[in-house]
């Protein structure tokens, strides 16, 4: 049976997204500093040098964040993995279910980096090696959830 996914889709969603998302998981919960540097603007991480310096309540909110990524996370690997090769367009359905509702959280990611310091976020040449990681690889990921929802790149239409 031919796939109604394409293979670029397939790989990317069931293998490198999963590992992003996974990273960000271990960041949250083990490496706080990192996470700060690579994944908060600058404009509010800046003045952030070490791990010392993390206030319990942003710990806090990291470890949460965590948390909600763990069932992205879950729903990645048992979900896509599940129903990959589903009859009848199915799979194409339950993906594009997932990718919709993960593309909400990539959107509101985004927006909370742009509100952060909306200047800052508009001058690209700015942007700290942690803004280029965090922004650049949300961008590539928002645009590819939102190029496999349309239909972009031979996905099936159901």
């Amino acid at each position: 049976m031919p796939h109604s996914i394409p293979l670029f889709y397939r790989l990317f969603f069931l293998y490198f997204d999963p590992l992003i998302c996974l990273s960000g998981i271990y960041l949250s919960f083990f490496d706080q500093h990192t996470f700060i540097q690579n994944g908060v603007p600058s404009a509010l991480s800046g003045s952030i040098t070490s791990s010392a310096e993390i206030l319990p309540l942003a710990a806090y909110f990291m470890r949460s964040v965590g948390s909600y990524s763990v069932s992205i996370f879950a729903l990645q690997i048992l979900l896509l993995h599940q129903f990959k090769d589903a009859p009848n367009g199915l799979n194409v359905k339950i993906w594009r279910t997932l990718q919709f509702a993960i593309l909400l959280i990539d959107l509101g990611l985004m927006y909370s980096v742009f509100e952060a310091s909306p200047i800052e976020f508009l001058d690209v040449g700015g942007w700290s090696s942690g803004d280029w990681t965090n922004n650049g690889i949300l961008g590539v990921v928002i645009v590819l959830r939102t190029a496999f929802l349309l239909g972009i790149g031979g996905v099936e239409k159901v």
